[in-house]
Formats: C-alpha cells, structure tokens, sequence
C-alpha cells in the first residue's frame, strides 16, 4: 500500500541520521519520527568538545570533526542509502566527496545558513558548496524562500533542489506562563549579534538595565560596554536561559538577513517573553509586529531603545504580546 506522501508501507527505507552533538541514540526523537514513516534510521553523532567551538585556534579540529561524520556517514552506508544532515555543513561535506568520488547516496541537508565569513573562509565555502550542488542527488532545506534569492547570488545551485522546511523545536525545551520579570532586558547568544547595536540602544536609556550573554570567540572587542549592560561570555546554556526567564524582555538585533536567533526566539516564546527582534525573512515567518512581538529594522538603536522603553512602560502589552 502507498500512503500519501509516496512511500510504499511495505517497505523499510534505511535512513542514516547524522547529528552534530554526542547522540549515538536510535531513540533521538527525530529518528523516532522517521522510523513512524517506515524509515528505519541509524544515528551518527559526533563527539566534539564545546572548546572546539569557542577557541579560535581549536576551530579546524571541530571542522575535523565535521569531515570525520560526513566519511564516516559513507563508510558505514551503502549504495543508494538515504543521508540526512541535520547540520548543512555536515551533508555538503558529504555531497561534496560524493561528486568528486562518484558514490551513489541520496543526501538531505537541513536548514542551510550562509552568514558572511573572512575572505579565505568564503572562499573555501563557496568552492566546496559549488561542488556539493552538481551532485545531482543533494537535496537541502531552508526556512524562507525570500533566502534563495540571497543564496544565489552567492552559490550555483538548482533551486528545485531546496525545500522550504519551518524551524522545529525540541520537548525537552522549558515552556512557563508570562511574568513581569526584573526589569531587565535580555540579548544572547551565538550567531550572528548585533551587539552594537543593543549597545548604542542601552546608552540612550540609562535607565534599564541590560543583561548580554555572548561567544568570545564572536565578539568585537573593541566595542564600548556601557553602564547598564552586564556582559557575560561563554556561559553554559542552563545559567543563559535562567536569566533568559528572570529578563521583561527579550531583544535580539542581528546583523544579517541569514537566519540568526531563532532558537533563543523560539525558547523565549515558550517562556512567554516579549520579543523584539530584526526583521529578516526568516524572523517574518513567525513574527507578527505588533502582534506577537516587535519586529525593529536592521542598525536602529533608536528604534530599538523606544521599543524596549513603550515596552516596560505597558504591562498589558507585554503580556499581550
């Protein structure tokens, strides 16, 4: 029998899952969510330390990390065998040593993100990318198709080969009721921050109180902190969203239209917190301005400034909102 979507229940698909964290578990719940579609899945995890991330000098070994799941993804599968990367990186990786090695795999990339590099990273990038996309069965998703037009202008690519596939989110993450919070306003993270922005917008309001949480590995440490912003780096994820809970408000500038910030949106959202944060396309597919959150153009400190004061200045709409 052949359900909806194509696949014929009487048979079993093999499906190899690659995961960019320590998971070697059949029971991960997107696996799990496969094997429902009669797909039966293997999980690859891969084991890097978080130092591998967040130090500079130790960067190449996570990217060896990224090779060594990508080879180890063809070794153990075989030929026409499904791989999906829920890290992009990982499956262009993939697709790439497919095409120079002519293997037969069909590979599906999640939620490909393209923020700007240093010249000799994008450069690497796009040749590596360019390559990946000629294999004919690399397959890849993005969360906004106002990003293909973006993308194109950088990579070559048949764009019947992306998909448009809306973020997720995990169980596990804390869900609460809406709360008034300290008075606080809260901004962190990993990608992409425009924390020059915050930072011009909190001198204009003396007033309120600004709690940041970012990567070192990240940050321009040029940038002047002012009074009222307690700047924290490297923290671990349960302190992050702890003050994450106890902030009013949530306020997210970036500095690009790739998609940035939508894990920390989305748990703020669950924390019922109101949100204010740069309109791109991706932020635009769960944002309504004014609706369920504030959405500020890009570089507008005082924009910004005047959302976080009319915010604080009415209980009613936070909680609304």
């Amino acid at each position: 029998m052949t359900t909806k979507t194509g696949i014929n229940e009487s048979i079993t698909h093999k499906l190899y899952l690659l995961v960019d964290s320590n998971i070697e578990n059949n029971n991960y719940w997107l696996a799990k969510q496969l094997n429902m579609l009669n797909f039966s899945t293997t999980v690859i995890g891969m084991n890097s330390s978080m130092k591998n991330r967040t130090i500079g000098w130790r960067r190449p070994i996570h990217f060896f990390h990224y090779l060594r799941l990508a080879i180890t993804s063809i070794y153990r599968s075989k030929p026409g065998s499904i791989i999906v990367s829920w890290n992009f990186i990982v499956g262009a990786i993939v697709a790439f040593i497919c095409q120079l090695l002519n293997i037969n795999r069909t590979i599906i990339s999640l939620n490909m993100i393209s923020h700007k590099k240093g010249l000799l990273n994008s450069f690497l990038r796009k040749k590596t990318y360019n390559i990946a996309f000629k294999y004919p069965k690399f397959y890849t998703t993005i969360n906004s198709q106002d990003l293909l037009k973006s993308y194109s202008c950088e990579y070559d690519f048949n764009q019947n080969h992306f998909y448009t596939l809306p973020d997720c989110f995990s169980e596990a993450y804390e869900t609460s009721d809406f709360t008034m919070g300290d008075g606080s306003v809260f901004c962190g993270g990993e990608a992409m921050r425009d924390w020059e922005t915050l930072f011009k917008a909190a001198t204009l309001v003396p007033e309120i109180n600004f709690i940041a949480i970012a990567r070192k590995i990240n940050f321009n440490h040029h940038l002047v902190i002012p009074k009222n912003v307690k700047l924290l780096f490297d923290t671990d994820p349960d302190y992050f969203y702890k003050r994450l809970k106890g902030s009013s408000i949530v306020a997210l500038p970036l500095s690009t239209n790739a998609p940035a910030g939508l894990i920390v949106m989305i748990r703020a959202a669950l924390l019922s917190k109101p949100i204010i944060i740069t309109s791109t396309p991706s932020t635009k597919n769960y944002i309504l301005d004014s609706i369920n959150g504030i959405l500020i153009e890009h570089n507008d400190s005082h924009m910004l400034a005047d959302k976080i004061k009319n915010l604080l200045s009415n209980p009613a709409t936070m909680e609304r909102i």
